[in-house]
């Protein structure tokens, strides 16, 4: 039996494998909708869906207390700010380093390093051999995502973020405060976790382009079984597509904490989405949601789920993977048809 190995070395499974491979642990399948783009509307399902999302313990409200204690006391943008220093975005770039080695290095070292709660809420079995070879920079899949996250992914998102800053700080960018506008204040948290996964959807199919694949996304497929450091392993070109999400703050009207939780959403949301567990549990029990099996289904089948549940791009396009047996069988399928042609 033939095992193909695509541009990046992930093994692809053979036509003959077995529809739904096993998982140590998955969430409840088939995995159901962001109840937003349901139609008739239900307005019950929509608020219980933003409860949770953002009330219960995960890193998404971790994200977004961060960015408003960064914005609003911590590092807030200041008229100074207008122009290039290096008094304020040295600070910036350690916050940003200092975030991404707690929450990528911490998240690695619970999970993966010590182990500490076992196989509770992961999704593959570990395999370390995956995580040596030729392919990786020093021969080791986490020395070669700590390179590519903190030489590239590190300074480019701050870049960005000091992009913004100064924009605040000049007018470019139209700034609200949350006493004038509460509720569009409030409104757009949930807005712009949608706008990143269209956004993300968009750049992250024309990485799978087989050109732009080979020449820039192959980096991070690298990792066939990754860890919190593999979420921002990555070529800088892919880091500058991916961190332009800011630029949509051009047209948005916003407070800069709302540019901050983007940032966060995605400097820090990549390191937790690919940690390979649903949740950090202590004894067993869930104490922090992390929710990163739709992405995990990428990684596993690759010609899918290219954005996230926030926007249905993947559901209207027909690339979206539920972890059913179906999906598995129309992806495989999908995958035979474009090796044939």
């Amino acid at each position: 039996m033939t095992v193909k190995i695509d541009p990046a070395g992930a093994t692809v499974a053979p036509a003959s494998s077995p529809a739904s491979p096993a998982w140590s642990w998955h969430p409840p399948l088939p995995l159901t909708g962001v109840p937003w783009w349901d139609w008739p509307p239900r307005p019950v399902a929509m608020l219980k869906w933003l409860v949770a999302y953002f009330v219960r313990p995960s890193d998404r409200l971790l994200f977004l207390l961060f960015a408003l204690l960064v914005g609003l006391w911590m590092q807030p943008v200041t008229e100074t700010q207008a122009t290039l220093s290096a008094d304020w975005l040295l600070p910036v770039l350690l916050r940003n380093a200092l975030a991404l080695a707690v929450v990528a290095g911490g998240l690695h070292l619970w999970f993966h390093t010590f182990r500490c709660q076992g196989s509770a809420f992961e999704f593959d079995p570990p395999d370390p051999a995956k995580r040596r070879g030729s392919r990786f920079f020093l021969g080791h899949q986490t020395r070669d995502n700590i390179f590519w996250t903190m030489v590239f992914g590190l300074p480019i998102a701050t870049a960005w973020e000091a992009l913004a800053r100064m924009m605040y700080a000049q007018g470019a960018f139209v700034r609200i405060d949350f006493a004038d506008h509460p509720v569009w204040f409030v409104l757009l948290f949930p807005i712009v976790t949608m706008w990143q996964s269209a956004h993300f959807f968009v750049i992250h199919r024309a990485l799978h382009w087989k050109p732009l694949y080979l020449r820039v996304h192959a980096v991070h497929h690298r990792s066939v079984s990754p860890t919190s450091w593999s979420g921002l392993s990555m070529h800088p070109v892919e880091h500058l597509f991916y961190f332009s999400t800011l630029a949509v703050f051009f047209v948005l009207p916003s407070h800069p904490a709302h540019m901050l939780f983007l940032l966060f959403w995605q400097l820090l949301g990549a390191p937790s989405g690919h940690s390979g567990f649903d949740a950090v549990s202590v004894a067993g029990r869930r104490v922090l949601a992390l929710d990163p099996f739709f992405h995990h289904l990428h990684h596993r089948f690759f010609e899918c789920n290219y954005g996230s549940g926030e926007f249905p791009l993947d559901r209207w396009l027909d690339t979206r993977h539920d972890g059913s047996r179906e999906a598995t069988e129309t992806v495989q399928a999908r995958r035979r048809a474009t090796s044939r042609g």
